[in-house]
């Protein structure tokens, strides 16, 4: 007994040999759809502006300020003032998506609260950081001509980076200036501070 054997032609493969372009072209629904993924981050594009205007959900710290000898002055006499700014990264919804914004202390603009005022290019730092002795002149220091109580306030300048997952970090266009919390000092004349605290009283007064 023979068998016949019979092979049903395929759905797909062509009566020529034209290749996979000529399958293509006659069988189109045959050639699978291949989506592209969804994107991930779709504002990760290099092109994307992010303006300080965005930034509404990551406020810029308020950093902390000191000053020495603490809380008053001696008029003629420098009283220095330093802040503890320093890079900050928060992290929250930038234009809808996660993302972490760094914030970085570019300029320090102090205003001394007698009609006169300095920028610094640093932070400042105490008399015993800098290893100087007490009321030794700083980039940050000021000294009152009268007496009075005055209020100190810091104002800081920040530039911003942002980032988008691990896309790397890119600047926010322009800058952004928050002031400190005002830190009121009291300036009186040499002879009454010694007066109202000897030596005994402050070992750390001036002149002691």
């Amino acid at each position: 007994m023979s068998h016949k054997s019979t092979t049903e032609p395929s759905q797909w493969v062509p009566c020529n040999t034209g290749g996979l372009s000529d399958i293509v072209e006659r069988h189109p629904q045959l050639v699978p759809t291949i989506a592209a993924p969804p994107a991930a981050c779709p504002l990760c594009s290099a092109a994307t502006i992010v303006r300080v205007s965005d930034l509404q959900n990551f406020p810029a710290p308020t950093a902390p300020t000191g000053m020495e000898p603490n809380g008053w002055a001696i008029v003629g006499l420098a009283a220095n003032f330093w802040t503890g700014a320093s890079t900050h990264i928060s992290e929250g919804l930038l234009l809808g998506q996660p993302a972490q914004v760094m914030f970085t202390p570019i300029g320090y603009h102090w205003n001394f609260g007698d009609g006169n005022t300095a920028t610094s290019p640093t932070g400042g730092a105490s008399w015993e950081a800098l290893g100087l002795p007490e009321f030794t002149t700083t980039d940050t220091s000021h000294k009152y001509t009268a007496k009075g109580t005055y209020s100190i306030v810091l104002t800081i300048k920040y530039h911003a980076d942002y980032s988008f997952g691990d896309q790397g970090w890119r600047p926010v266009d322009g800058t952004i200036t928050m002031p400190s919390a005002p830190i009121t000092v009291m300036a009186a004349n040499e002879s009454t501070v010694l007066v109202t605290e000897d030596c005994l009283t402050n070992p750390h007064g001036p002149g002691c």
